[in-house]
């Protein structure tokens, strides 16, 4: 009864580890000199993505200054804001970002922004400072002084990446129903065994 259970879960919830759409390779330059906007524009690549934690750059690793960071994704043709969060000092830290939980998808052939507000905080900059992701087309930067999350253009140079988010290839909001014939299927024989043993 507990392989059923085990096999059910497995189908439902998949089995691959979450992806990060940019890696750090280095840190240059950290510094802060007010509070922005910073945005990362991106178009998601021919799979959709399903984002399960948005994230926010933690410099020394030791919190964020205001207790919180703001992050959200703009959909970047009609420039409104799809989700947000507060990562918070307490949320778990990954590399050099804290991450908290979401559940949304990007759909694939769309582009976004991914944006946070800095703060206090320092932000991460600099030219070659990270990777990103192959499930992406990278397409630049719009950013602008600001304590709260904008669509905003009024700087687009530099490398700045205050936000960050994990991902699974795929959308997974809603279960295909083969997924859903086979969660059936195991539910019956468990009850079926159930039956079993009873008599």
């Amino acid at each position: 009864m507990k392989k059923i259970v085990f096999a059910c879960f497995l189908l439902i919830t998949g089995t691959a580890n979450a992806s990060v759409i940019r890696n750090i390779i280095s840190e240059d330059s950290p510094g802060t000199n007010g509070s922005w906007s910073f945005g990362t524009i991106f178009t998601v690549g021919s799979n959709d993505l399903h984002v399960t934690e948005l994230g926010a750059y933690d410099h020394l690793s030791n919190g964020f200054t205001s207790g919180s960071i703001q992050v959200g994704i703009f959909d970047e043709l009609s420039t409104s804001l799809l989700y947000s969060t507060n990562v918070q000092s307490s949320d778990p830290l990954l590399g050099l970002y804290r991450y908290s939980s979401v559940d949304f998808d990007l759909l694939s052939g769309n582009q976004y922004r991914l944006v946070a507000v800095s703060g206090s905080d320092n932000y991460i900059q600099g030219n070659g400072t990270w990777s990103f992701s192959s499930d992406i087309s990278f397409d630049g930067y719009g950013y602008c002084s600001g304590a709260t999350l904008l669509h905003c253009n009024s700087n687009t140079e530099g490398d700045y990446g205050m936000a960050n988010l994990q991902y699974d290839i795929g959308s997974v909001s809603v279960p295909e129903p083969a997924t859903l014939a086979l969660l059936g299927l195991g539910l019956a024989g468990i009850g079926f065994s159930k039956k079993r043993k009873a008599a």
